[in-house]
């Protein structure tokens, strides 16, 4: 098996769009990545096919042999059984109850784990992040929805069905709400998410027609999130706006999750947090404005630092600590 110094970790991070795919060593470093296109079917075998071409691919570059890699890891934005490896569902690729970890193991003949995307990333800011070094944290990830990833003494907090960390369905907003692809509606990934930014850019940018932003919407047609944001750092009214109106529920649900899982620090990445200071700021007031007094750290909200590299390097903690576990050697932080 080779020392565990010497251990290479495959870890795969599939989204509806593109699966990032990387090899990783034991203290976290990526020593080779590669991202195509999702192909995907509702059997997953689509993306199966590509999981083994996307081992040899980066294999051949990196010049790592197969000997070296002790397992795989897996992150999927759905509802993930981990002991099983099951995804429950994947609204975004159409799978329902597949076996994906029994399947790409019998594939690539060595041990695979499988776990949500947001789960994944909260692992990676974890361990070489901007929560390193802490046992208790909550990481938000706001892009096209928003995922969650709560981590409790070292550990991801799961929950039954996989449903643990589902911070984007959070409901925030019970009357007149508006439809969530989960079924419900007020959620959380309805009035803060990128998609929800662009949304009501639109909605603003129409009542102030003769603002940046409405200039923007006629140019193109249409608008996304960092239209939006671009257009409040040049103090577009319309723009402020709603950009205040993602803070103010984001703030309200970090505080109320707060109340209950009280991490540390609560990481907040992906595409939206790009906006810097014109998010973190209002966001940052609200959380505030909602929580108990009693919080003592100012600083507990902080940004993501690793990127799109956060889901790689959590899958391969998540490699490490399961094989740990395996084997029955409680792995030491670091």
């Amino acid at each position: 098996m080779g020392k565990e110094e010497d251990a290479v970790y495959l870890c795969f991070d599939v989204g509806g769009t593109n699966i990032k795919a990387g090899l990783v060593d034991a203290s976290g470093t990526i020593l080779a990545k590669q991202s195509v296109v999702t192909q995907t079917d509702e059997q997953a075998n689509s993306v199966l096919k590509q999981f083994l071409e996307l081992q040899n691919v980066l294999c051949r570059e990196s010049g790592i042999t197969l000997e070296h890699i002790r397992a795989a890891s897996i992150g999927v934005a759905g509802f993930v059984e981990m002991e099983t490896g099951t995804i429950t569902r994947a609204v975004n690729l159409g799978w329902h109850d597949v076996p994906v970890a029994e399947k790409v193991s019998s594939m690539l003949g060595m041990p695979v784990f499988v776990i949500n995307d947001a789960n994944a990333a909260a692992l990676g800011e974890m361990w070489q992040g901007a929560g390193k070094g802490l046992d208790d944290l909550l990481c938000l990830t706001i892009g096209t929805g928003v995922g969650g990833g709560v981590i409790a003494n070292g550990r991801i907090v799961n929950g039954a069905y996989g449903l643990a960390g589902e911070i984007g369905h959070f409901r925030v907003k019970i009357k007149d709400g508006r439809l969530c692809n989960c079924g419900k509606t007020g959620c959380l990934e309805t009035e803060a998410s990128a998609s929800a930014i662009a949304y009501y850019g639109e909605r603003a940018a129409r009542q102030y027609p003769r603002g940046r932003l409405a200039q923007r919407l006629k140019q193109a047609g249409t608008l996304t999130s960092k239209d939006v944001a671009e257009a409040a750092q040049k103090g577009d009214k319309a723009a402020c706006e709603v950009i205040e109106h993602a803070a103010y529920y984001l703030g309200y649900a970090l505080a109320s999750i707060f109340t209950v899982t009280a991490p540390i620090r609560i990481v907040i990445g992906g595409g939206v947090a790009a906006a810097g200071s014109l998010l973190f700021t209002p966001l940052i007031h609200w959380f505030r404005e909602f929580a108990l007094p009693d919080i003592k750290d100012k600083n507990i909200i902080a940004p993501a630092v690793l990127g799109n590299d956060a889901g790689i390097i959590g899958l391969a903690k998540l490699a490490k600590m399961n094989l740990s576990s395996l084997s029955g050697i409680e792995e030491k932080r670091g």
